[in-house]
């Protein structure tokens, strides 16, 4: 199995801060039955701001000490991105997930419609495909009352004053994650979202999603043992019918 989403490296965000607390995790994930995990450190300006360099630089020393320690467990590189008002500043320099085109993006629950698109757009234009982090998890993703979004993409595309106004005018009531489906985005699901690690509502909305077939992919988002360990690495989920509407690396 492969988690897509986990915080495993020593020292590079709010995941384990050594590498023994790492080496744990990855032997609950592969007990668990997990060959390969990608590391997806949190890029947060001023907060969690690790270089791309700093990123490899970990996965290559803790894979070293898997390799060590017979842990079967493959290390593949990537980040995740919170959409803010910083996420441009790093748009030339992107680590979408090692060996494919997805780039791992989180929707704050207070995020507004304009820049959550702007952002998506020029995530667009660099070529990649964004994959949103735990929808299930995002109230402006689950709460249609606050999902607006423009008519026409058209408008994202403009740099002048005027299209910029025209912006604010333009809004007309469309789910903005029909509008995700529809530039097809990949949907990434948290095990303990499923589980009801996060809380009632959170639980029904991924259940609603996994119905539906939104979902393309799964990870943890685990950041320490403690959490692996309270999740029981509940899995039962992707023994589920592949969804309806994407046929992807969700279930290998």
């Amino acid at each position: 199995m492969i988690d897509y989403h986990c915080h495993i490296l020593p020292g590079i965000d709010d995941g384990p801060s050594t590498l023994d607390e790492s080496i744990q995790m990855a032997k609950l994930l592969s007990a668990a039955g997990y060959r390969t995990v990608y590391c997806t450190p949190h890029k947060v300006k001023y907060l969690f701001d690790k270089s791309n360099e700093a990123v490899y630089l970990s996965i290559k020393d803790m894979q070293r000490e898997l390799y060590r320690q017979g842990i079967p467990l493959r290390l593949l590189a990537g980040r995740e991105y919170i959409l803010d008002n910083h996420f441009l500043e790093y748009i030339n320099d992107l680590m979408p997930l090692e060996g494919t085109n997805y780039l791992l993006i989180e929707i704050p629950s207070g995020s507004y419609q304009g820049m959550i698109l702007d952002s998506i757009t020029a995530i667009l234009q660099k070529g990649l495909t964004p994959m949103i982090a735990h929808p299930e998890r995002c109230r402006i993703l689950t709460d249609q009352r606050n999902s607006k979004i423009p008519k026409s993409l058209s408008f994202f595309k403009r740099n002048s004053i005027y299209g910029k106004m025209l912006l604010e005018y333009s809004y007309q009531h469309i789910d903005l994650l029909e509008w995700l489906l529809n530039i097809d985005c990949a949907f990434q699901c948290n095990a303990g979202s499923l589980s009801g690690t996060y809380g009632r509502s959170v639980q029904k909305a991924a259940q609603r999603f996994l119905n539906n077939g939104m979902y393309t992919h799964f990870g943890t988002d685990a950041h320490d043992t403690f959490f692996l360990e309270k999740l029981n690495i509940n899995l039962k989920h992707v023994k589920s019918p592949k969804p309806k509407m994407y046929s992807s690396l969700a279930f290998e």
